[in-house]
């Protein structure tokens, strides 16, 4: 690799079509930095990390204040050696995440390479089956969006819920609606309890639906309660919001907390990480998920990449690109309504910023 030469850490707002609303949050907009390094030689990267309070405890200025502060320690080093120190901290998962991809990026193409090089990685397929998720919303609402997403073609739908005792019988009037070719998945975000659990289970196991899995539907510290539903349940349990690192992740798998696991890029602080838990996935027979916050093109790009060149990964929930209003950036993958392409191309992740668009959603901070 090359020194870095030069940094620049902006402000990432964009609006979103509708509201994105789980058990946890609430959101309108794409809160986050967009990361940019300099190679010696001229090469630029670049990053994105969402501002994601409930999850990683970090707002967008104690993301900069990291990530600039880290940056100015270590200019002028050599990428290799700044990527090494970057990977030590396990903290600052939300910054880092957009670091280290603005790193690769830049190091990708100034080896004339793709992404996927720099990660170590095959691209086994350019063509992803993606879902859609449909927020919490009350039942007639539920259902428009629904009958939307089916119109568009979705062949794999994501439904948040609450702990409101009502939330079954709000998914379970799809089944008239929802074609048996038409898979869903269930993210209550900790909401639940161990019995509502369980209820819910026997609910959908006993409907015409077709459920893949329901993702971590009890609290994070509740690991005998996923041990106990990951042996009981018919349906997969994904854990999500308690594998953030690879410690986490062989903690989980190790003990059975959770039949799969949900990598995100936000919560492992980097592909790097991401790479080493979906290994260590695959080794123990356990299947990954890989999923994203509200993000755009650069994180969802670099997700779609692992997501095709690791094999334990056997289902994605990478949309974000449906919820976001328009891009101030230009390449990556194309989402067409379920259906995830990674272009052929040769330089990194292929994405640049969009200058037309630049002045009205990325800032100074």
């Amino acid at each position: 690799m090359a020194k870095i030469v030069g940094y620049g850490i902006y402000k990432l707002d964009i609006p979103l079509k509708r509201p994105f609303i789980t058990s946890i949050r609430s959101s309108r907009n794409l809160k986050g930095i967009l990361c940019k390094v300099v190679f010696e030689e001229g090469q630029v990267g670049w990053g994105e990390a969402a501002e994601n309070i409930k999850l990683t405890g970090e707002s967008r200025e104690e993301m900069y204040r990291f990530a600039k502060d880290f940056f100015d320690e270590h200019l002028n080093e050599e990428a290799e050696d700044v990527l090494l120190s970057l990977q030590r901290f396990t903290n600052h998962v939300a910054p880092r995440y957009g670091m280290e991809t603005a790193i690769l990026d830049a190091a990708a193409k100034f080896n004339q390479t793709e992404i996927n090089a720099e990660l170590g990685i095959d691209v086994n397929t350019r063509r992803l089956n993606n879902d859609t998720t449909i927020s919490i919303l009350n039942t007639q609402q539920t259902i428009v969006e629904t009958k939307q997403a089916l119109s568009a073609g979705y062949k794999f739908l994501k439904y948040k819920v609450d702990a409101n005792d009502v939330e079954m019988e709000r998914i379970l009037q799809l089944e008239q609606l929802i074609p048996s070719d038409v898979h869903i998945r269930i993210d209550p975000n900790q909401s639940w309890t161990y019995e509502k659990t369980l209820r819910a289970i026997q609910k959908l196991a006993g409907s015409s639906l077709q459920v893949d899995f329901i993702e971590q539907p009890v609290q994070t510290i509740m690991y005998d309660e996923m041990h106990q539903l990951s042996l009981k349940s018919v349906i997969p349990i994904v854990a999500d919001e308690s594998v953030f690192s690879l410690e986490d992740a062989k903690r989980v798998i190790d003990n059975g907390y959770g039949t799969a696991i949900n990598i995100k890029l936000i919560k492992c602080g980097g592909p790097l990480e991401a790479v080493e838990i979906a290994k260590f996935a695959q080794r123990h027979g356990v299947d990954c998920l890989f999923g994203c916050t509200t993000e755009s093109n650069i994180a969802l790009t670099m997700a779609a990449y692992l997501s095709a060149g690791l094999p334990s990964v056997k289902a994605i929930d990478l949309d974000g690109l449906d919820y976001i209003v328009d891009s101030p950036f230009v390449g990556g993958i194309n989402d067409d309504n379920g259906q995830i392409e990674i272009p052929e191309q040769n330089l990194g992740l292929g994405i640049d910023l969009q200058e037309s668009k630049a002045e009205q959603y990325v800032k100074a901070f």
